[in-house]
């Protein structure tokens, strides 16, 4: 046990209160990205080339043209990516917090997932998606966070000895919003399983 790790306390937030706030922003501005791109394509501009937005003075300058900005509200991945890296943030905190580890002394999901696990008797099986989706989580994750554009060779050794078929060395990093909740549900299960939260 790291003395450094701070135990859970009423100064931090409960791991599924706060992934409720992140699965609330999710679909909220999932929400509002889609009415935006719905009330600019319902005026029915002609030729929006010369056409700016931009946000209140009050919180800071910005004008873009609105092409860019409806590229912008458009490009989902970005937000879906977003709330992975908080999501599995969250989940690795929790899991170090329940074994009273520092996270920055853990392994990967695999390890401190297996961890989690033994701690209850539960088995990677009873996870959802099991440890190859988890297996799959850790590295979508990693791609994003560190804008790598494809999958790499240890990526994909990974994989492999998680026993996922999905990804190959070079396949091009992809997150879909169906991705999304399956990586954030298999985080959820590991988390619930393997006692974190009781």
């Amino acid at each position: 046990m790291n003395g450094n790790h701070p135990p859970q306390t009423a100064g931090y937030p409960a791991p599924f209160d706060e992934w409720g706030r992140i699965t609330r922003f999710l679909e909220s501005a999932r929400l509002a990205f889609a009415r935006e791109r719905s009330l600019w394509t319902s005026l029915e501009i002609s030729d929006a080339s010369g056409i700016e937005v931009s946000a209140p003075a009050d919180q800071g300058y910005y004008r873009v043209a609105l092409q860019r900005h409806l590229e912008a509200v458009g490009d989902t991945e970005v937000l879906f990516a977003s709330v992975l890296i908080h999501s599995y943030a969250l989940a690795e905190w929790a899991a170090a917090n329940h074994l009273r580890r520092d996270a920055r002394d853990m392994g990967g999901i695999e390890d401190w997932g297996g961890r989690l696990l033994a701690g209850t008797g539960m088995a990677w099986s009873r996870v959802a998606g099991g440890l190859p989706r988890a297996a799959e989580t850790a590295v979508v994750r990693n791609l994003f966070a560190h804008g790598s554009p494809t999958v790499d060779a240890t990526s994909a050794s990974r994989l492999t000895a998680a026993g996922s078929k999905r990804f190959r060395a070079g396949t091009p990093r992809s997150l879909t919003y169906t991705d999304l909740r399956d990586y954030r549900a298999c985080l959820r299960s590991l988390l619930r399983l393997g006692g974190v939260g009781r």
